[in-house]
């Protein structure tokens, strides 16, 4: 590990995720909103094909991993294609994923000691950019300040909560077996031609004990 640690000039450290680096989602009163036109105002405003560059933190434990890249993302297909560079240009991995088919098309190989790396990258974008609209039959319950569509799965449920004046998706989790297994949180959102994207994501997946940062650089391209 001191090793690779030297060749990647200290991209893994110790680490903690004791703050939030965004900006808190203000809460606004829901009351008389209607949960099925914020559901479809909120499928409007995602777009389906975009390309990003993003900084990522990867954070398991006492290790942490970051690095800098661009992301391409097909939601209609569910395809994706991702590139991490450390902060000095080295490329760490080059992944894509085609009708749920992984493709590793380089991993820096010490990333590889580490369980199924691509895997692992790979379920986490999907699990931020992919399934973000609750589906139709989903069951709304409205609360003060947050409006929460739950969806029923084997062993477990999906929950996706929108709040804020623009009432867009602010938290998704995952329950399965009575636990809560991972959760993502959007952040400080904006947007360009219609489309709106979240400048911060924070992943958690709390069975391991992980965490992962997405601090949003650039929408290279939109609908």
């Amino acid at each position: 590990m001191c090793k690779f640690i030297i060749l990647v000039l200290l991209v893994f450290s110790n680490a903690g995720c004791n703050t939030i680096p965004f900006q808190k989602n203000n809460d606004v009163p829901l009351e008389g909103i209607n949960p099925q036109m914020v559901r479809t105002q909120f499928a409007q405003r995602l777009p389906q094909k975009f390309e990003l560059m993003n900084s990522t933190v990867f954070a398991y434990r006492h290790l942490k991993f970051s690095c800098l890249g661009p992301m391409r993302l097909d939601t209609l297909n569910r395809s994706l294609t991702v590139v991490g560079l450390n902060h000095v240009g080295v490329k760490l991995f080059d992944l894509s994923v085609n009708h749920e088919v992984i493709e590793s098309k380089y991993i820096f190989p010490e990333l590889t000691k580490h369980g199924d790396f691509a895997k692992a990258v790979c379920e986490d974008i999907k699990r931020i950019y992919l399934d973000r609209l609750p589906p139709a039959e989903s069951i709304a319950i409205l609360k003060k300040y947050k409006l929460i569509f739950r969806t029923p799965k084997r062993d477990g449920f999906f929950e996706y909560v929108f709040a804020g004046k623009d009432n867009l998706l602010i938290e998704k989790h995952c329950y399965m077996n009575g636990c809560k297994l991972w959760s993502v949180f959007y952040y400080e959102y904006i947007v360009k031609n219609g489309k709106v994207f979240p400048a911060g994501v924070i992943l958690r997946h709390y069975g391991y004990n992980y965490y992962l940062v997405v601090r949003l650089k650039e929408i290279r391209e939109s609908e």
